[in-house]
């Protein structure tokens, strides 16, 4: 289905900005300006030794430093999904964008019927 420009409503100019940006060469100016988002690494390793420090703590008997141990991992691990989610809404906001050639726009296509 092709998506007309909602500014200059020529539907045959109109391309998906991701392969716009995969067809730019390597040299172009316009590669980072169209750029998909920064990928964010995650790992949750930190999280993991803190929360098995934090159980081996709550084993030993020093159960308060261990509940405090386990508590700041849980954070931790929030913080990490929650930038994985970021990234990834990013993302696939990027990869519904559409981006006319002639007036040299992005924008994402409205949903059908909504």
């Amino acid at each position: 289905m092709a998506h007309a420009c909602p500014s200059c409503g020529m539907a045959e100019q109109v391309v998906k900005l991701d392969h716009f940006y995969l067809a730019l060469p390597d040299g172009s100016g316009l590669k980072s300006s169209f750029a998909p988002p920064a990928t964010r690494a995650s790992s949750y390793g930190v999280p993991l030794v803190v929360a098995a420090v934090g159980a081996f703590f709550v084993i030993d008997g020093a159960v308060v430093l261990g509940l405090l141990l386990l508590l700041v991992a849980a954070v931790l691990a929030m913080v990490v999904s929650r930038g994985v989610d970021e990234a990834r809404r990013a993302r696939a906001h990027w990869e519904r964008q559409m981006f006319c050639r002639h007036c040299a726009i992005r924008f994402v296509p409205e949903e059908p019927g909504g």
